[in-house]
């Protein structure tokens, strides 16, 4: 019972093993993905001020269509 606990105290006292990539951070021949250009802006959608609209149209567009209740 106490060879258990021991072994565990014991473990958390060892050296952890760190990654060869954090222990040589100056590496130049470490592998690098290349720079590509990317804009900002793709997929962006233009939200510019529309003119005045009929009002009546808008809300004949956005009102349930005629059917029955669900």
């Amino acid at each position: 019972m106490f060879l258990p606990v021991a072994l565990l105290a014991l473990g958390g006292c060892a050296a952890p093993v760190i990654p060869d990539s954090l222990s040589r951070p100056a590496n130049p021949d470490a592998p690098v993905p290349p720079a590509t250009y990317r804009s900002v802006t793709a997929g962006a959608a233009t939200l510019r001020p529309a003119g005045p609209m009929n009002w009546r149209e808008i809300n004949r567009q956005v009102t349930p269509r005629s059917g029955p209740a669900t």
